[in-house]
This record gives structure tokens, C-alpha cells and sequence, in this order.
């Protein structure tokens, strides 16, 4: 029996010595967490940066001309590097009046990917384009009057049509690793005074830096080289409607194709802008809807043509718009 005794004072004590932990420790019976009790979730107070993924192929784009299997070979476009003259016009060459600059800025060759610079051709198709976005701007503007045998042109230099790419390019380092142009895209107003009936000059004379004529869209044309005497479309990014700043100066080096809409009876393109010797240029189809090519045209980039007389043409290949000037320049940008 006092074996019985002690078993249960040691039972007795060692429960009281439990309580007592318990009791020690402020744990309550209602505060013990139980299997049904929530636990508490650990959060990080940092906030989350979010890195979209950029993939070349979602700055490519399509293109109308390229599939309708006439004019030239969009894969493989002449590389227009070579094809820049200061001496004198020669027919698919750019007779510029400003010689090469390798020291100027530009686009970073070692990061271009549609140029095959072994065989000097490159691929529309797989050049990369600034995406239409957020950016915003004034609408575009295009007046033109005739009066007295000149025709007056006014423009703010920005598309009529609003479509423009998402500029400045700080939001697309896959393009800004290719070309660091920082430019930002504004109105800037501007007035042209043409004649309605451009006459040719004695000789061609050459194209100078800067704007070389309009569009009926509002935007100016620039010849086909950048500031080094290169290639412009070929290398520089341009966004997915044809144009980009120098500055806050919006240009074309080429015709959007969108721009060439308007068709005479027999399939020819209609007027989509004017150059600064008064001609108008074309768009890319010749008689019969044809697309044109350099060798259907003469050193400057135009030819006669019926009750339409002399004009230029768009081509898809360089030098893209206007090789020289036919006409007598008169304007004074």
C-alpha cells in the first residue's frame, strides 16, 4: 500500500509542477493554438518590379507591297551604304551634297540582325519597328492653296492620320541596345511655297541633309541616308508607321506604303507628297499598277509619263524616294 501511496503523490507532483510551466509561461486553455487556428502569412514589404521580356519578333512587322510578287525582293533589299555619290547623279545612287560622317551617331551595327553585311542586302520583313503605345501628341495638319501659279503648303510636321509609334524608345531596351535615338516627337509649323508648274533644270542638282519635300500626311521627307552617309530605313529605328524623330522632328526616309492609297484609272499611284523642286512624287505603282522599281526610273528617282509628265516615284529600294533634284530649287526651308 505505500508503494500504491507514493506512485500517486509522485503523479500528484509532477502534475502540479505542469500547471505551474503553464501558468509561468501566460499561455491560457482559449489562447493555445489549435490545427484550426489560422497561421499568421509572412509577407515581403518590398514592392515587386515587374521586367517585361522582350522578343524581336514582336517588333517586326507585315507588308502589302512585300507580297503582291512584283518589284523588288523585300528579303533581300540592296544595302544602300555603298550607293551614296557627291560627284554626280547616277541612276538607284543618292547624289548627296554632304559626303560621309562615320563620326556622326547612329544605330550600333554589331546589334543589327537583318542586315547580312557579308552580301550588303538586308530583310523588311525582320527589321524591327517602335510599336504603336501610349505616347500622344497634337493632330497632324496638311493645308494646301493654289493661288497665282504657286502652291502653298502649310504643315505642324506631325501625321495627319495620328499613327505614330511609341516614342521616346526608354521603354523598349531590345530596340535602344540597336539605336539609342532619344528623340521625342513635336509640332513645329511649317510653310512651303511651290511652283504648280515645276520646270527641269539645266543639270540635277544634289540633296542636302534635312528635309528634301512633304507628304500630303504632314510629315516631312528626309533623303535616304542617316547622319553618317549610311543606309537610313536599312539601320536606324523607325516605328511601325515609317517615321521617326531627329530631335523632336518627325520624317520619313521612305513612303509609308499606307500613305500610297489613291489610284489613277489605269492603276498608277496617286500624288503622296510633294519635293522641294515642286514635282510631286508618286507612290508605288507605274502604269498598269505595276510597282516600280530604280530601273524603271531615271538618276533622280522619277520619270515622263503620259499627261502626268515628269514625276518621282516611291520604291521599296534604295534610295527609297528621290535620288537628286530634277527641278529647279526654289524653296528655302
Amino acid at each position: 500500500m505505500s508503494s500504491l501511496y507514493s506512485n500517486q503523490f509522485i503523479a500528484i507532483y509532477l502534475l502540479g509542477i505542469f500547471i505551474l510551466l503553464l501558468t509561468g509561461c501566460g499561455i491560457e486553455n482559449n489562447k493555445i493554438p489549435t490545427p484550426n487556428t489560422p497561421v499568421p502569412e509572412v509577407t515581403n514589404s518590398l514592392p515587386k518590379k515587374t521586367i517585361a521580356v522582350q522578343t524581336s519578333t514582336q517588333f517586326t512587322i507585315t507588308s502589302r507591297l512585300c507580297n503582291d510578287q512584283q518589284g523588288p525582293n523585300c528579303t533581300k533589299l540592296r544595302l544602300g551604304d555603298d550607293y551614296l555619290t557627291t560627284s554626280k547623279p547616277e541612276k538607284g545612287y543618292l547624289y548627296s551634297c554632304t559626303g560621309k560622317n562615320p563620326n556622326a551617331p547612329g544605330s550600333t551595327e554589331s546589334k543589327i540582325t537583318w542586315i547580312d553585311f557579308t552580301h550588303k542586302t538586308w530583310d523588311f520583313l525582320k527589321k524591327l519597328s517602335l510599336p504603336q503605345g501610349t505616347f500622344a501628341t497634337e493632330t497632324g495638319t496638311y493645308t494646301e492653296i493654289l493661288s497665282d501659279n504657286t502652291r502653298q503648303i502649310q504643315i505642324n510636321n506631325l501625321p495627319v492620320d495620328g499613327k505614330i509609334g511609341d516614342w521616346p524608345m526608354t521603354n523598349y531596351p531590345l530596340l535602344t541596345n540597336i539605336d539609342r535615338n532619344p528623340g521625342i516627337p513635336a509640332p513645329s509649323n511649317s510653310s512651303f511655297s511651290y511652283p504648280t508648274n515645276p520646270s527641269k533644270a539645266a543639270e540635277p542638282t544634289c540633296l542636302s541633309l534635312g528635309a528634301i519635300g512633304i507628304t500630303k500626311n504632314g510629315v516631312s521627307i528626309y533623303n535616304a541616308a542617316d547622319a553618317r552617309g549610311e543606309d537610313a530605313l536599312a539601320r536606324e529605328i523607325v516605328d511601325e508607321f515609317g517615321g521617326h524623330p531627329a530631335r523632336t522632328d518627325y520624317h520619313y526616309h521612305f513612303i509609308p506604303e499606307r500613305l500610297d492609297n489613291e489610284f489613277l484609272n489605269d492603276g498608277h499611284s496617286g500624288i503622296v507628297g510633294y519635293i522641294h523642286d515642286g514635282f510631286p512624287i508618286h507612290g508605288y505603282k507605274g502604269e498598269g499598277g505595276i510597282e516600280m522599281s530604280n530601273d524603271d526610273l531615271d538618276a533622280c528617282h522619277g520619270h515622263n509619263h503620259g499627261a502626268l509628265e515628269y514625276h518621282y516615284h516611291a520604291t521599296i529600294e534604295y534610295p527609297y524616294t528621290v535620288g537628286c533634284y530634277t527641278g529647279t530649287l526654289k524653296h528655302v526651308p
